[in-house]
């Protein structure tokens, strides 16, 4: 699976405290990244396709508003993290 580069940042991103929307975002762009790089290691059943869309749409909904995010602000956001 492809991840694009936005999901990459927002992945590699941590969790503000005072800001829960990115963290809820940062989390839910872990469980997809996980659960792909688990389905890179066999092979996919039906569930486990249904589970990746329901993922990624998890992702796609919690991340929107930070989609064209500013580098810097990230990493700002990145270092505030607990």
């Amino acid at each position: 699976m492809k991840i694009s580069f936005v999901s990459l940042v927002l992945i590699l991103a941590s969790c503000s405290s005072n800001d829960t929307a990115i963290c809820d975002c940062l989390s839910s762009g872990e469980k997809l990244e996980k659960f792909s790089a688990e389905m890179l290691k066999r092979e996919a059943t039906t569930a486990d396709l249904s589970k990746m869309k329901k993922l990624k749409s998890d992702q796609m909904k919690k991340c929107k508003e930070f989609q064209t995010m500013d580098g810097a602000k990230m990493l700002e956001l990145k270092e505030s993290c607990k």
